[in-house]
């Protein structure tokens, strides 16, 4: 009888702490993506190469603003 109001505890813990996602993927999740929105557009952090591989957008994000 005990393990069972445990278990039912337990369970519906589980269920009721899954309602809502922790971070929004709409908002920026800091002040460098905020000001990139804001400024000059977003830059994304990883562009795919010729074979769809997602590499990390280095060149894009380093280079001097012309």
């Amino acid at each position: 009888m005990v393990r069972g109001a445990m278990l039912a505890v337990a369970i519906l813990a589980c269920i009721g702490g899954c309602q809502r996602v922790l971070f929004n993927p709409d908002e920026p999740y800091n002040q460098y993506d905020r000001y990139d929105r804001l400024r000059d557009g977003f830059s994304p952090t990883e562009l795919p190469d010729e074979y769809g591989v997602p590499q990390p957008a280095l060149r894009a994000r380093l280079s001097p603003n012309s």
